[in-house]
């Protein structure tokens, strides 16, 4: 299962609730910014398999390669 964790320019953040698959996650955040089209713009997403962060994901919903995932895994105790 998995979910996020949106955060703004401005330090705001959103949370999703647990979906099956990243593309379900995907298309919630499609939809719910959408919505919100004239909030603060999203400036890093998240994305939670469980407890454990699967990766870092731009305000496109493309994976951000360059943050180390497995270290933030390490160093946060979610091994």
């Amino acid at each position: 299962m998995y979910s996020y964790h949106a955060i703004g320019a401005d330090g705001t953040t959103t949370l999703s609730p647990m979906l099956k698959t990243i593309g379900a996650l995907r298309g919630r955040y499609f939809r719910q910014a959408e919505m919100f089209k004239d909030r603060v713009p999203v400036t890093e997403i998240i994305v939670f398999k469980g407890r454990k962060i699967h990766g870092y994901y731009t305000s496109d919903f493309k994976l951000d390669k360059s943050k180390p995932v497995d270290l933030h895994n390490i160093l946060y105790g979610r091994v």
